[in-house]
Order: structure tokens, then C-alpha cells, then sequence
């Protein structure tokens, strides 16, 4: 899990925010105009997309999951929903906002390690 997500303007430039992503670090949340978490996007979808405005491709449904889920439940959700990244949410205050994102490839590490 890496705590911290980045974020973006849902206004801004998919070619901007993919400027600003490292391989380390291959999602972004999008916010709105009131700073509050509007969809997300990953590196690879801001490099396809790099002459559109991050709000046009963006996936507006975060998947999230509670910190409170285990590893492997949470590796079982990411395989139900199709995604490699889940991501952590607090809602103080008021809508939620990123907070940490977990993924596949750390969820393997950690199987791998542990063996």
C-alpha cells in the first residue's frame, strides 16, 4: 500500500498529469472543482488519452475498500472487479477524498516475500 495518492484537476491535460506520474506511482485521482474525488485514471489511460482533459477519460467509479479488509480478501475484490488498484478513502470532511492506494503488483510482493 503507498499512502498519499496524487490527484488532479479534472480540468487538466491527460498528457499535464501523465508528466507527473512515475512508474512508481501509475494512478492519479481526479478532483473536481470543489476538491473532492471525482474518478481516477492510470499512467497507461493519461499516455493514450494525452490530447484529452483528464475528466473526459477518466473512470468515474473509484474502487475502493475499507482498511480494515484483509490482504487476500482485498486481492479477491481486485480480481471481482477487474482492476489492479483499490484505493483507501477518508471522508472528513464531508466527500471522500484519497488517501492510500493499494495494488496487484504490492499485494504480489508481499506474496512473494512472505514464502
Amino acid at each position: 500500500m503507498t499512502i498519499g495518492v496524487p490527484v488532479c484537476r479534472d480540468s487538466e491535460s491527460c498528457a499535464a498529469v501523465a508528466a507527473r506520474l512515475t512508474a512508481a506511482m501509475p494512478v492519479v485521482v481526479a478532483l473536481d472543482e470543489d476538491g473532492m474525488a471525482c474518478g481516477w485514471l492510470t499512467r497507461r489511460t493519461l499516455l493514450e488519452n494525452q490530447f484529452q482533459l483528464a475528466g473526459d477519460v477518466m473512470d468515474e467509479e473509484i474502487p475502493t475498500v475499507g482498511p480494515e479488509v484483509p490482504l487476500a480478501a482485498a486481492a479477491h475484490i481486485m480480481r471481482e472487479r477487474g482492476t489492479d488498484f483499490l484505493f483507501l478513502m477518508h471522508d472528513w470532511p464531508g466527500e471522500p477524498r484519497p488517501s492510500a492506494v493499494l495494488s496487484r503488483a504490492a499485494i504480489e510482493k508481499v506474496k512473494v516475500a512472505g514464502r
